[in-house]
């Protein structure tokens, strides 16, 4: 009686390695040839350059972009301004995208501000822009930037932070396929 029980639980061993032996052979033949039918995919360009960088988080540095002005020409102070251009290569984007760039705004004076228009009368801390397919791979968004000079305690306490110290504007900029968008 032994032997019939032993023989039966040998049979069906060698049954269920030779069930899992011909299912992973089916699998993998199923898988070697899906991968050697030869089909191609093609895929668009996707390649979105700043200021001739593939870096979207960049620093701009505030004294390399100050205009001449009565105060200072290479430090920034109370009372002086600028400007700076963020230059967008999409030569290599072939589809149409958003992009959103933000400025980060917590570590510079409470009263240098940015703005979109050289009269400082829009502000701005962050630019919503679309790039169709067919538009100009070439875009530029300039921004200026003004620190007034102000005489109130306050102001001065802040500006006093800011004394001797690199000022700079971190940058980060977001690019989204626009969904249906574009040919």
């Amino acid at each position: 009686m032994k032997k019939s029980s032993m023989n039966k639980k040998i049979v069906f061993v060698i049954a269920v390695i030779v069930f899992v032996s011909l299912i992973a052979f089916s699998s993998y033949s199923i898988f070697k040839s899906g991968a050697s039918n030869g089909a191609s995919v093609s895929t668009a360009k996707f390649q979105f350059t700043l200021n001739n960088s593939n870096e979207l988080n960049q620093n701009i540095v505030l004294k390399d972009t100050i205009t001449p002005n009565d105060y200072s020409n290479d430090l920034v102070v109370p009372g002086v301004n600028g400007q700076f251009d963020l230059v967008f290569d999409l030569s290599n984007v072939e589809v149409s995208v958003n992009f959103i760039i933000n400025f980060d705004t917590t570590n510079i004076p409470n009263n240098l501000k940015l703005y979109t228009n050289s009269s400082y009368t829009t502000p701005v801390t962050s630019i919503n822009n679309t790039f169709n397919i067919g538009d100009s791979t070439s875009k530029t968004i300039t921004i200026y930037w003004k620190w007034d000079y102000l005489t109130d305690a306050e102001s001065n306490a802040n500006d006093n932070l800011y004394m001797n110290q690199e000022i700079s504007l971190p940058t980060s900029i977001t690019v989204s396929q626009i969904v249906g968008g574009g040919n």
